[in-house]
């Protein structure tokens, strides 16, 4: 696999904002040198909770911002040579919204959000427009087609409006997805439709797709592999399967404990994650304020990811064990 060129490449990026705070300004780390890759037809998930970075990262990609360090590459050339050619770029790369309703405008048909792309960036006539848009929809299993086609948003339920906007994404024909948390928003008996649909689409359209969740158990059933941020980092990494099965780093073991289990054991009962963490960003582990295993060396320097069997871990508990890696490109 290693062979294959993947069709997007991460290399070291990092995002810094200044925001201002009681009267002074100051740097926020949004992004500190994240890197991974996602193969064709493959799908990566990014999954951390709120303030990990995800959602920068996304902007990232589709090219909304900047990177004030490192390269990301697309279909081979970076995203800066991209930029001169921007409207080729977003037909290739599309974004799938977390918040449906926020993302689709309520006084236009589904007729009109799905044939706009068409019109815009495959230049279709009126012919061959009607004809694109009842297959994407039936791609989509928005069906019968003639039901949905003249409706307004108002008029569909969440599972269905996820779907036309995932339907809008398809319509360019696009080479990778972007969907961030494309199942939050929805109720659990919808979520797994859903998420049947984007591995469908990477299956059957070829699309690759970064996943972005904070759900380590949707991106087990999606992903190929899984990418775990906290503050920006990435503090794990390795195929879904074996991180979701047996995590190394702790905020990912703390991410698994926090999903409810009404069968598990009084000691292994789900725990709450949402104490705010006001680590410096100077020196150490990010994770060092909530980590239970914490060691004076987290706070004097930065864990290197390390291979830990089949995954690459960024903790001091694995110095011996593990062995450091770097970035090795193909």
């Amino acid at each position: 696999m290693s062979d294959v060129r993947a069709i997007l490449d991460v290399k070291d990026v990092a995002k810094t904002y200044r925001t201002r705070r009681n009267g002074r300004w100051q740097v926020v780390h949004a992004v500190r040198g994240v890197s991974f890759r996602i193969l064709p037809q493959h799908i990566v998930a990014l999954v951390g909770e709120s303030g990990s970075g995800k959602s920068t990262i996304a902007k990232l990609v589709t090219a909304v911002e900047r990177p004030n360090q490192g390269q990301i590459v697309f279909d081979g050339r970076p995203i800066e040579e991209w930029r001169r050619h921007l409207r080729a770029y977003r037909r290739q790369v599309q974004m799938v919204f977390q918040d449906p309703y926020a993302a689709l405008n309520p006084l236009n048909t589904v007729r009109y959000m799905i044939g706009r792309p068409l019109i815009n960036y495959r230049h279709l006539g009126q012919d061959a427009l009607s004809d694109e848009i009842r297959r994407i929809l039936e791609t989509v299993h928005l069906t019968p087609v003639d039901e949905f086609m003249e409706k307004l948003p108002f008029e569909l339920s969440g599972g269905q409006l996820q779907r036309v906007v995932t339907a809008r994404a398809l319509a360019s024909e696009p080479r990778l997805i972007v969907a961030d948390e494309p199942v939050s928003m929805l109720d659990v008996s919808i979520r797994a439709e859903i998420l049947r649909l984007l591995d469908e689409l990477r299956r059957q359209q070829g699309v690759s797709l970064l996943y972005i969740t904070h759900d380590l158990i949707s991106a087990r059933m999606l992903a190929d592999e899984i990418v775990v941020l906290y503050r920006g980092t990435v503090v794990e990494e390795g195929a879904a399967l074996s991180v979701a099965k047996n995590p190394r780093h702790p905020y990912t073991q703390l991410l698994l404990r926090s999903i409810p289990n009404p069968w598990a054991p009084p000691e292994e009962t789900a725990i709450d994650l949402s104490r705010i963490d006001r680590t410096s960003d100077e020196g150490g582990c990010v994770f060092r304020a909530r980590c239970p295993h914490v060691m004076d060396r987290c706070a004097q320097e930065v864990p290197p990811l390390r291979r830990v069997e089949s995954q690459q871990v960024a903790c001091w508990l694995y110095e011996a064990s593990g062995v450091a890696v770097g970035r090795s490109d193909p």
